[in-house]
């Protein structure tokens, strides 16, 4: 089992060092950007067919998302997990995690040409690349192998993307005025749902359903964004 671990890593690492060594090949990335963050829709359909396969009930609303990657079946399999866990199709999921963070991080180096180059700008590419990274850590560090490096390095991915959307929609103000206010809003629903999530505990709130939301309004926007620069880039 392990092995299938060390390899995620060991790809992750060598796709985002190539990555980052073509990051300037602007005339060949560009549309391979394109690619990566819209093969984000492959991951609503591979998570689906994991929860029905789980041998145990699984409910979207309350559980998070790596409970699908837990590798054993029981009760108490990681810290938080007072309830029963098996998902036969764990390692598919971790893989889909991996995978997702790597998409997402090809994307955001590969597509910093598109945005109007600054400071900031690349602040806010440093922030999303991050955000990759944070992501796919979640499929090669399972909750019940290591649940607080599980947590640790998932973090970030809660925080980094909001202050890269502002930016990134400041930039696009003026030069594509429906991709800012696109992503404007989705920077104002990623601290709305933030929020929520921060008084779960206090009003019971689906907590699984609003971790789905603040990953998912993200992996929306880079669909909808990909789309949008390829269509305007032709």
């Amino acid at each position: 089992m392990f092995l299938s671990y060390f390899l995620m890593a060991f790809l992750a690492i060598i796709i985002f060092c190539v990555a980052f060594i073509y990051r300037r090949k602007y005339a060949v990335i560009k549309k391979i950007g394109f690619i990566s963050w819209i093969s984000l829709i492959i991951y609503f359909i591979i998570e689906y067919f994991v929860i029905r396969a789980t041998t145990t009930p699984y409910d979207y609303l309350v559980q998070p998302m790596s409970d699908l990657g837990v590798t054993t079946c029981g009760s108490g399999t990681y810290v938080l997990a007072t309830y029963e866990i098996c998902s036969p199709y764990h390692l598919l999921m971790n893989w889909t995690f991996t995978f997702t963070g790597i998409v997402i991080f090809v994307g955001a180096l590969f597509l910093h040409q598109c945005w109007n180059d600054s400071k900031l700008t690349r602040v806010a590419t440093a922030l999303l690349v991050t955000y990759g990274i944070s992501y796919t850590t979640s499929g090669i560090v399972p909750a019940d192998i290591s649940f607080l490096w599980h947590t640790l390095l998932a973090l970030p991915g809660m925080f980094v993307q909001i202050p890269a959307l502002l930016i990134i929609g400041r930039s696009m103000r003026i030069r594509m005025p429906k991709l800012s206010l696109w992503t404007f809003t989705c920077a104002l629903i990623n601290i709305s749902i933030l929020i929520l999530l921060f008084l779960q505990p206090f009003i019971g709130l689906p907590g699984g359903l609003l971790q789905r939301m603040l990953y998912g309004s993200v992996y929306l926007w880079m669909i909808i964004t990909a789309i949008m620069l390829w269509k305007s880039s032709k």
